[in-house]
């Protein structure tokens, strides 16, 4: 269907945009560096300028470069060299990080020694991507059958209410994370065509039942981080709490799924929620996305939470304005809405503005409420080539498809 309206008109300008962007504002810092060719995989943790912080190897991090190299090369742009560190990733992971039987360990030291292990559910998630992608990239099927066995462990796992393998979150019986389900349903999205299609949209259906079922709560668009496995509140810091990254990150997840797995009524609610996040959380002061919230709308419940990871509720985080940013042009593509598509622009230039680092490149990892860098580092225990880097090659996803529909699309960009 041909679709009208300013996005439609400005596409391929900000498609050219946004895929500068990635490519040369976000990946080439990584291109140069990321690579351990000592120890193997990848360094993650960088100074403002790019110097190596440490060598640890945080198994989130390591599973989601994979995917992330290898989606470059796959639907971006042939380089070798992605391909090269995608394969350097995967090697690490199957040779070092490996638990067996579908699981995989969550810390490694620079040796490889393992120093946390099999403690969170979400390592298994993001290698079950990692995996996938390479295996789209390489054109090889050598992981399918630790594939189809971490699927099978998290497919269990993830449906089990007892299980206790919730890190970062702590295990408290009878309550349920938003986290979860978020990431799980993207996972299996993303792993879907080398798995049983019926039983991974089993299991992304019962993903976005427990968002809007349990976590999700009235008509007002919020989505809880914790409820009880009934739905119910819980009066505590994590209770009250609630996540505008995660909320606009999970909600672009449901509108990339819903119609296929059959869950089309959650479609609407996603859309709702979107904005309605987005309203709670822009910072009409400032600019930019605030990087908590609570539901009765005060700091109070977070002064615990937020010292324990050097954060403040009103200060600006990296990834958090990279899912608005995806769930905004996300909302606008659906909907058409031209107001969306400028909120979009606006929080975008915001972000190059404040966020990103000319002299070095990549965006800082921590701004103060008025937009100055707090936190300059690059890569560290949870930032690496992932959150920006995706958010902006869904971006350009989006932008892209307009473009070829005008005909100025260039196959070789």
């Amino acid at each position: 269907m041909h679709k009208t309206g300013h996005l439609a008109e400005e596409a391929p300008v900000w498609y050219e945009i946004v895929r500068n962007c990635l490519l040369n504002d976000i990946l080439s810092f990584w291109k140069e560096r990321t690579a351990d060719y000592e120890y193997g995989g990848y360094i993650t943790s960088f100074d403002r300028e790019g110097n190596c912080t440490g060598k640890e190897k945080n198994i989130w991090l390591q599973a989601r470069q994979v995917w992330m190299f290898a989606t470059i090369y796959s639907r971006v742009e042939k380089d070798p060299v992605w391909l090269e560190l995608a394969k350097r990733g995967r090697d690490y992971l199957v040779s070092h990080a490996c638990a067996g039987n579908g699981r995989w360990y969550y810390l490694l030291d620079e040796n490889g020694t393992v120093q946390q292990g099999t403690i969170s559910l979400y390592t298994d998630m993001f290698v079950l991507m990692a995996l996938s992608a390479y295996a789209e990239a390489s054109g090889l099927m050598e992981d399918k059958i630790v594939i189809q066995e971490t699927f099978d462990s998290l497919y269990q796992n993830v449906r089990n209410d007892n299980c206790r393998d919730t890190f970062p979150q702590e295990f408290q019986e009878g309550v349920v994370s938003h986290g979860r389900y978020m990431i799980c349903l993207n996972a299996v999205a993303c792993a879907r065509e080398y798995l049983d299609g019926n039983k991974a949209d089993e299991l992304i259906r019962f993903c976005m039942d427990r968002i809007f079922g349990v976590l999700g709560y009235g008509e007002d668009g919020t989505i809880y981080e914790a409820r009880t496995l009934q739905g119910g509140y819980i009066d505590s810091e994590e209770g009250h709490r609630i996540n505008p990254g995660h909320i606009f990150e999970s909600m672009w997840f449901v509108l990339e799924q819903a119609e296929r797995v059959g869950r089309l009524e959650y479609e609407e609610r996603a859309l709702h929620t979107i904005m309605a996040t987005f309203q709670r959380s822009r910072d009409e002061i400032y600019g930019g996305i605030l990087h908590m919230l609570s539901d009765n709308g005060t700091d109070e419940q977070y002064k615990d939470w937020n010292a324990a990871r050097n954060l403040k509720w009103d200060e600006k985080v990296w990834w958090t304005q990279a899912e608005a940013l995806c769930a905004l042009l996300t909302f606008a593509d659906r909907t058409g809405d031209d107001e969306v598509w400028k909120e979009f622009k606006t929080l975008f230039l915001w972000c190059r503005e404040h966020f990103f680092d000319p002299e070095y490149r990549e965006w800082y990892a921590v701004l103060n409420r008025n937009g100055s860098p707090r936190i300059m580092l690059k890569g560290g225990i949870q930032k690496a080539a992932f959150h920006i880097p995706r958010a902006l090659f869904q971006c350009s996803c989006i932008l892209k498809k307009y473009v070829v529909e005008t005909g100025e699309y260039d196959a070789q960009t």
